[in-house]
């Protein structure tokens, strides 16, 4: 069983090309660091770079921060940006950040008993008054879509079977990836553990870490619905 984002890494841009809108999320993103006159960001969770491209081409200075050194070499042929292999709940800059971000559900790989510690851990890394945006899959999307379900992507070069185990408010995801070598195929496997995270539970953690939580919406400015899969924090340090 390999590590969360190994060998998936060569893949990722490829399975999250149709699913995730990082270009809209972007936008979203931009007019919270003009608002606030940001000039440089830390992108925590960045793994293969795709919004820290985006705000480099925005002309803003960004640090990209990943657990994972496969997902990092893919970063870093993206764009010019400084990327650091770090724990997200132990996040150390060589300076304080103008805004942090953390998109595609980064935080729900962090257990709520280590929540505070991450938010903490930002604070520290980040100027008074600056900005913090970061999404989760929300509670209805890990329950009722994700949790106990299996999905699948099949193609020539590349067979994604990705099945899910839903208890106590924890997903344990288990990816078994196909890849075409020759006429035979080689196997991989990875485990990815995200948990379920209640918005008046985060709310409170970010008010207890020293942010007021500007806005909470739907995937990145939209109003949330009962069905809806991603809710994004817009919070501020005090």
């Amino acid at each position: 069983m390999q590590k969360s984002y190994s060998v998936l890494a060569d893949y990722y841009d490829y399975f999250t090309h149709n699913d995730c809108d990082y270009l809209g999320w972007s936008q979203y993103l931009f007019q919270v660091a003009k608002k606030h006159g940001v000039k440089k960001v830390v992108d925590v969770a960045c793994g293969t770079g795709k919004m820290t491209e985006l705000l480099v081409k925005n002309g803003l200075s960004v640090i990209g921060v990943d657990n994972s050194q496969q997902m990092l070499a893919k970063a870093c042929q993206k764009c010019k940006a400084i990327f650091v292999k770090q724990d997200m709940t132990k996040l150390l800059l060589p300076s304080v950040a103008d805004m942090a971000v953390c998109v595609n559900d980064g935080v729900n790989y962090i257990s709520p008993k280590s929540l505070p510690t991450f938010f903490q851990a930002v604070a520290q890394n980040l100027k008074s008054g600056a900005p913090f945006v970061f999404d989760i899959s929300s509670p209805y999307k890990l329950t009722q879509v994700v949790g106990n379900n299996v999905f699948y992507v099949d193609n020539q070069d590349v067979t994604l079977l990705w099945t899910n185990s839903l208890k106590n408010d924890v997903v344990t995801m288990n990816l078994t990836l196909f890849e075409k070598r020759g006429e035979s195929y080689l196997r991989s496997d990875e485990n990815h553990v995200q948990y379920v995270h209640q918005t008046d539970f985060i709310k409170e953690c970010l008010f207890n870490c020293g942010f007021g939580v500007v806005e909470v919406s739907a995937d990145y400015g939209k109003e949330i619905n009962l069905d809806s899969l991603r809710v994004t924090f817009y919070a501020v340090k005090k």
